[in-house]
């Protein structure tokens, strides 16, 4: 008998069965080449895959030419994406391992030009970011119909590059959260002002993708719940918006809670929270969500064993956990649980150096050992 009877457990997300609660989460690998998945990015989902992850979210792809926010990004603009994506669900399906791309769109959090130049930013409104000093361009209101309908485009592409679902990325304070936001939105439009034109941007993007994929690709999204900020967006007012989403026929097949912003110092901590940070402290707000959602909630953030997660799915404050770093120390860390090989368990520690560490010089993350780490 499983010694985690939860965690082991399957689970339905709109039209896929995962095998078993656990899955990583999108995140950047400095792995992508010319915008697209190439052979170091496969390898690397490859080995998580074999390893025992029931679910693979793949990190950020930019659903428009003013979401490049970085050099080392994916795009998923034209169908020269399509093959990549192709061979990453195919080699993560011969291991029964369902896999989700990111559609994304930074706003106004653009980290660098792609030439060494100040890029343009674009967001709902004329508000800077504390973190990168960006004064963004309000959107018009056809950009943001250029962007809306770029988001289908993109989820098109990963259905037919067969991936099983798409996650909107409307968390860590990027656009759809900018729109959100009552003080970074200032617009005087439909689409600012009270929630129901706040969230329109965010409805027509689930609209248009549904219209592009029908029911039954799995459609998700990623949102913050405390941006532990100072400037933050209320966590009551988030579970408002999910519950309204909720209520829309034909639209999301799931919830994916975090905490963080990318818009702060202080917020950006825990996009990947250090060692001081309890563990699965997101936890409590994925229970609150589940209160208000009736679909499954995944949840993140310092859940790095698989008694942690256990109790997390137990307890019924989520469905699923996110492990990432946890199969970033060891890519078989799922598998060997599954074994009750606890022992064997390589664990992380969140001491963020060959993770987020090797991601701010330069290099890409890796498990860490003496022959990854760079010369001095």
């Amino acid at each position: 008998m499983s010694k985690f009877p939860h965690l082991f457990s399957p689970l339905r997300v709109g039209s896929v069965t995962l095998k078993n609660r656990i899955f990583s989460t999108g995140h950047d690998t400095l792995l992508a080449r010319q915008y697209a998945v190439g052979d170091e990015l496969v390898a690397y989902h490859k080995a998580r895959a074999e390893g025992g992850a029931g679910l693979i979210i793949l990190q950020v792809a930019g659903v428009h030419e003013t979401a490049r926010y970085t050099g080392h990004s994916l795009m998923a603009t034209t169908d020269d994406c399509i093959p990549g994506y192709r061979r990453v669900a195919e080699a993560l399906h011969a291991h029964d391992c369902k896999v989700f791309g990111q559609v994304f769109h930074p706003g106004r959090e653009i980290m660098e030009g792609t030439d060494g130049s100040i890029p343009a930013a674009y967001a709902p409104s004329a508000v800077p970011n504390e973190r990168f000093h960006v004064m963004p361009v309000p959107l018009s209101r056809r950009m943001i119909r250029d962007i809306v309908a770029g988001y289908g485009d993109a989820a098109r592409r990963m259905q037919k590059a067969g991936l099983d679902g798409c996650e909107i990325v409307a968390s860590h304070g990027y656009l759809p959260a900018q729109f959100l936001h009552p003080r970074v939105n200032q617009r005087d439009d439909e689409y600012g002002g009270s929630k129901e034109n706040r969230l329109r941007f965010l409805r027509e993007v689930i609209t248009d993708i549904r219209a592009k994929v029908g029911p039954a690709f799995v459609v998700g999204m990623r949102i913050t719940g405390d941006e532990r900020d100072a400037d933050t967006i209320e966590a009551g007012e988030v579970l408002q918006f999910c519950k309204m989403l909720d209520g829309d026929s034909g639209g999301l097949d799931y919830y994916n809670v975090i905490a963080g912003t990318s818009a702060s110092l202080g917020g950006a901590v825990h996009i990947v929270p250090p060692m001081i940070v309890e563990n699965a402290y997101v936890a409590p707000f994925a229970k609150a969500m589940k209160s208000v959602v009736s679909k499954p909630v995944f949840v993140a953030g310092r859940i790095n064993q698989p008694q942690t997660a256990e109790q997390v799915i137990a307890s019924g404050q989520a469905d699923l956990c996110g492990m990432t770093r946890a199969m970033i120390a060891d890519p078989d860390m799922a598998r060997k649980a599954e074994a009750g090989r606890l022992d064997d368990i390589r664990a992380c520690i969140a001491c963020n150096q060959a993770c987020i560490g090797h991601f701010h010089m330069g290099y890409s993350i890796s498990s860490w050992s003496s022959a990854a780490a760079p010369a001095a």
